[in-house]
């Protein structure tokens, strides 16, 4: 923001060097960062934080001036010579809507003659940053810049019936505004209205239809207090953004609105002549009581982490318009109406400080009691689901809570996804990142398929995160692992497209790891994957985890280049902690038979392992597959599975003979007990 040196220091008693004031400004916090000449004058760009409305202005800012020490505030003097016509006569104010706008001022000229402005004028403006139009609107641009009060002038014989009511517009209510844009209004948008229409966006931007011309003779000036989130809503629903929006969003002086018509009238009066008629139309003269911060002494020097003299901290809140009154250890600050930033003993503390000098403070480590932390109760689930996943080969992915509509609905497709409803961001950066995620698969199946457009051959992807679901007026997470399966299987040498036994096999590692034994798998008929080629697994009668290729509509929505292979569990239905057990390391050899039984498609594997699990020798230590044929051979409804079978005694090495007649007395029970063959 561009600030004038020569009218800044209009309001400052005392001199101080350009340099000076500069590098004081900068040291309390206030950062001039650019300096440059313009004709007799020092022309500043200041950065003032959006939090000090109060500084964006040549009054504010030589008020902080003056409280780092580069003089005096001089008493803001204002004198406007009235005419015997009283205001009322010629104009009238209602306001409708007080919480939009708690106060809304106004003052009447009549017989001005609008030109051009003097040259002293114009190159404030300019050296500013504002372009001059003419004597009355540069007026109303001067007391903005002075004082950071917006005002608009009306020309008011086009006000119908002279009036000015405040109000929200009605339902497809037009005005073409000073930008010429002609804007569609909503009833959510204040505007300021005369008798029949709409003449001003209120604190956004005037309406062309009321617009200071050449042939304007009366006008009237507005200088009001708009509420910042009114003002701030309609700005940006209106994608517009002025130098009055810019002070109203961020709270403007309810006290400074009749100084500043008052200003206003008395500038015009200078530059163009006329009769300011008497009296102001003001919809609230009794302002509130302002509001008291009452702080310690000691707790502000305990903050600090030093002492801070008592004389200098009334000094200090004495030049920044606070008024304090210090009681012992009490100091209670009366907090003007500038300074809307101001709210808790924090706010002080800080004024105190950037003054004192951050510079000025000590370094000294904080003195406090160091405890061991306590980790997040869900911690030790999703450790064990990590480890689950660096002992099943994926490669962990971090991806976004948030989804799209579409790709969101897609993978919550299945009995984990659909238990409940899906949670809506209010107000989402775009249309990717709207909803929040009911399967960690929105996220997931995305990265996977940008893997394999950029030539990935295999890809393995896991994540362990939290889902969201609505259920009723509550949102409810869930802690879950999903993965991702794509591309080749099996060693490099024999390499082949991976497929439902693969992620199977992957899944069961997971499972395994995190404590899962007795886990039952059927098909599935889950909208997420394909017809046929999905399954979900259940603990007892619920459903932990699903496993199968994604379906084709699904995979086309993420424009997926191959098939993708996914898996979701339910971390919190297989949370239970495992106690670790040990064993010995064996001590004798094992014996290895591999098994080939000939079975129908309606003999689950399940089925089959469990009953190997009841009918086997003790010696029997673990049965894994190694292969499962379908082809020449084999009947239509057949399926030949090769299983290994490892025995081993824990005292003795078995002979042969002794594995041989458990191998054969372990078909034999399985041949009664199951429609099965053997090769």
């Amino acid at each position: 923001m561009k600030f004038s040196l020569a009218w800044l220091c209009d309001h400052l008693e005392g001199k101080s060097s350009a340099a000076e004031m500069a590098q004081r400004l900068t040291a309390v916090g206030v950062n001039v960062e650019l300096q440059e000449t313009s004709g007799d004058d020092v022309v500043w760009d200041v950065d003032v934080t959006t939090n000090r409305p109060d500084a964006m202005n040549h009054r504010g800012l030589a008020r902080e001036a003056a409280a780092a020490g580069c003089g005096t505030l001089k008493p803001l003097a204002v004198s406007v010579p009235e005419g015997a016509t009283p205001v009322g006569e010629l104009a009238r104010l209602t306001v409708e809507d007080e919480a939009g706008c708690p106060r809304y001022c106004t003052r009447v000229v009549r017989g001005v003659k609008v030109g051009p402005s003097p040259a002293w004028l114009a190159t404030r403006l300019e050296r500013c940053g504002i372009r001059p139009i003419n004597n009355i609107v540069d007026a109303t641009n001067h007391v903005l810049l002075d004082v950071g009060h917006p005002l608009h002038a009306f020309d008011l014989p086009l006000l119908a019936g002279s009036e000015i009511r405040v109000r929200r517009a009605r339902a497809g209510e037009g005005l073409t505004t000073l930008d010429g844009v002609s804007r569609t209004l909503t009833p959510e948008d204040l505007v300021i209205a005369d008798g029949k229409r709409a003449v001003a966006i209120a604190g956004v931007m005037g309406g062309a239809n009321t617009e200071i011309g050449p042939a304007t003779r009366d006008v009237l000036i507005e200088s009001a207090y708009f509420a910042p989130i009114s003002v701030r809503r309609t700005a940006k629903r209106h994608g517009v953004s002025t130098e009055a929006s810019q002070r109203f969003e961020r709270g403007a002086d309810r006290a400074m609105a009749r100084t500043a018509v008052d200003l206003a009238a008395e500038l015009i009066l200078r530059l163009a002549g006329g009769e300011v008629l008497a009296g102001v139309l003001d919809s609230a003269p009794v302002l509130p009581a302002p509001r008291a911060i009452e702080f310690s002494l000691r707790r502000l020097s305990a903050f600090a982490g030093c002492e801070i003299p008592r004389e200098f901290v009334a000094k200090v809140l004495a030049a920044l318009d606070l008024a304090p009154q210090v009681a012992g250890d009490t100091v209670t600050c009366t907090v003007p109406s500038h300074r809307v930033d101001l709210e808790l003993p924090e706010d002080l503390y800080e004024e105190v400080l950037r003054h004192f000098g951050y510079d000025n403070v000590p370094s000294v480590l904080p003195a406090f009691a160091v405890k061991p932390g306590k980790r997040l109760g869900t911690w030790p689930l999703t450790e064990r689901a990590r480890n689950a996943l660096v002992a099943a080969g994926a490669a962990e992915a971090l991806t976004y809570s948030f989804s799209s509509e579409e790709l969101e609905g897609a993978t919550a497709a299945s009995a984990l996804g659909e238990r409940g409803g899906v949670v809506r961001v209010e107000n989402p950066l775009s249309g990717r990142l709207a909803v929040l995620r009911r399967s960690l698969l929105a996220g997931l199946v995305e990265a996977a398929g940008g893997n394999l457009r950029r030539g990935a051959e295999r890809v393995l992807l896991g994540e362990v995160g939290r889902v969201f679901f609505a259920r009723g007026t509550e949102i409810v997470e869930e802690e879950r692992l999903a993965l991702t399966l794509a591309g080749t299987a099996g060693p490099w040498d024999v390499a082949r497209a991976a497929d439902f036994l693969d992620l199977k096999g992957v899944v069961e590692v997971v499972l395994a790891e995190l404590g899962v034994e007795a886990a039952a798998w059927r098909p599935s008929t889950a909208r997420l994957l394909a017809s046929g080629e999905g399954a979900e697994v259940l603990v007892g009668d619920r459903v932990v985890a699903i496993a199968g290729r994604l379906s084709e509509p699904t995979a086309e929505a993420f424009d997926l280049p191959a098939p993708l292979w996914v898996a979701e569990v339910d971390l919190g239905a297989v949370a239970a902690e495992r106690a670790p057990s040990f064993q010995l390391l064996p001590r004798f050899p094992a014996v290895t038979a591999d098994l080939t039984v000939r079975h129908g498609l309606s003999l689950s594997y399940a089925e089959l392992l469990g009953t190997i699990r009841v009918a086997a020798s003790e010696w029997l230590e673990t049965v894994s597959p190694v292969v499962r044929y379908r082809g020449e051979g084999v009947g239509a409804e057949e399926v030949k599975t090769t299983l290994r079978l490892v025995y081993r005694h824990p005292e003795r090495s078995l002979t042969q003979e002794e594995v041989n007649a458990a191998h054969f007395a372990l078909m034999d029970t399985l041949a009664r007990k199951l429609a099965v063959s053997f090769q």
